[in-house]
């Protein structure tokens, strides 16, 4: 299941967001369930960063969002974006960062 975030950095803090997401990487890369996570920046409009994680199932997705480096992300988001969005799958559309939220808080 692909996992695509969309995050418009505030324009004081696209470095910073940079060098989060970096950082992030390698734990989000060991997380149970993940195949393949990558970040990258739109070349036209450089505070535009995506991370795109290939996840096994939902249910990897989710426990992800519940550890140490999903907390991280999201304290991320919160911080250094000005706007962000998620899509969940290919075709599916385009919601709020409150979704995985929602995630994060199910048991």
């Amino acid at each position: 299941m692909k996992l695509t975030v969309e995050m418009r950095a505030k324009p004081e803090k696209t470095r910073e967001l940079y060098q989060t997401l970096q950082a992030l990487l390698p734990s989000i890369r060991r997380e149970r369930g993940c195949r393949y996570c990558r970040v990258w920046r739109d070349v036209e409009d450089g505070e535009i960063f995506f991370l795109a994680v290939d996840w096994e199932t939902q249910a990897s997705i989710e426990q992800a969002l519940r550890s140490g480096s999903g907390g991280a992300f999201l304290g991320a988001v919160d911080l250094l974006s000005e706007t962000a969005r998620v899509r969940l799958g290919e075709d599916s559309p385009w919601e709020g960062i409150e979704s995985l939220k929602r995630m994060r808080k199910k048991t």
